[in-house]
């Protein structure tokens, strides 16, 4: 779950991007920069909702987020639909995949606009889960070719970490 960061002027407002690599807080004005805010190796700074936050990415999981925040409910709701296939066809048959995969759907449910941090499991499934979304609903593969080419890119990521 990110966090926001608290201004370090008035330690109360919160900071948003003025220019790339620049932060300006919304409450004083106060300015900063990136290397203002020293994050741990398991850390990423990202910019939800026009607001800096740090958000923790535990070792092998990888983070996948929406380019377009517009379309983030969409790009959600498609990966749900995969998923939830799983309840009409038998994509998993493992009890271990069909318990991660309704994790999955309650994390998408909960947060439909991401950005979502997932384990190597959970990219198996998901990945998984597209390719029979693909399958029944070809139409759904040319949506969006991009986030589905960036979530196989993090589950190889995920299986060979030195590759980056």
């Amino acid at each position: 779950m990110p966090v926001p960061i608290l201004c370090h002027v008035c330690h109360g407002g919160r900071y948003q991007p003025e220019s790339p690599g620049t932060y300006r807080c919304r409450s004083c004005g106060s300015p900063a920069t990136e290397s203002t805010f020293p994050v741990q190796s398991d850390e990423r700074l990202v910019v939800l909702a026009g607001v800096l936050q740090i958000l923790t990415v535990p070792d092998g999981h990888q983070v996948i987020t929406p380019d377009r925040r517009c379309y983030a409910p969409h790009l959600g709701a498609s990966l749900s639909l995969a998923l939830r296939l799983n309840r009409t066809h038998p994509v998993f048959r493992q009890a271990e995949d069909v318990s991660t995969a309704e994790d999955l759907l309650s994390l998408l449910d909960a947060d439909e606009r991401g950005p979502w941090v997932l384990s190597p499991a959970q990219l198996a499934v998901l990945t998984r889960a597209m390719d029979v979304r693909n399958a029944l609903l070809p139409s759904t593969s040319r949506q969006y070719p991009d986030f589905d080419a960036e979530i196989r890119a993090a589950r190889t990521r995920s299986r060979h970490p030195h590759v980056t």
